[in-house]
């Protein structure tokens, strides 16, 4: 197991959990709410949009700048994918299978720090199982922890699905 330490203090725990009360609500995403500067808010939702991009694209070479060189890439069922390596194997092994037609909806931004955010979105959409031919309905919620790079660029550090549609019987 990989740990990695954060300088975090109690306080600052405090202060990210108050920071979440002026985070962005579901259908606010375009007004930058207080905590959240202007310019993090306009470069997170660049990054998520391109992230969008890339997975309705079905393109890991798009998908890999996205992500930190540590990035991890956590999918359910599945252990995590730590390392830009490991996650450009599970996408690969995803797009080999899946093609996407799915929108983010961004439902919250919250700035922890100034070099860190993390994004709760929810998506909805249609996959095309290449296996079967067959096209469901696909919906999920996600949390992305977001870390801003030397850049200015806002990359994923860490990405967490769930389905929020009822499994298929």
């Amino acid at each position: 197991m990989h740990v990695r330490w954060f300088p975090v203090s109690a306080l600052g725990v405090v202060l990210a959990l108050a920071a979440a009360s002026s985070s962005i609500p579901a259908g606010a995403a375009h007004a930058a709410p207080h905590g959240v500067t202007a310019q993090a808010h306009a470069g997170i939702e660049s990054a998520m949009a391109a992230y969008n991009a890339a997975l309705n694209g079905g393109d890991t070479a798009a998908v890999l700048p996205l992500y930190i060189e540590g990035g991890v890439f956590m999918a359910p069922y599945s252990q995590s994918f730590v390392g830009k390596e490991a996650v450009k194997v599970a996408y690969d092994k995803v797009f080999a299978e899946l093609k996407f037609d799915v929108k983010f909806n961004i439902a919250e931004i919250v700035q922890m720090a100034p070099d860190w955010a993390f994004v709760r979105t929810n998506s909805a959409g249609t996959t095309l199982h290449h296996s079967t031919g067959k096209t469901t309905s696909e919906a999920n919620q996600e949390l992305f922890v977001l870390e801003k790079g030397h850049d200015g660029k806002w990359r994923i550090a860490r990405y967490s699905f769930s389905p929020t549609n009822p499994p298929s019987s």
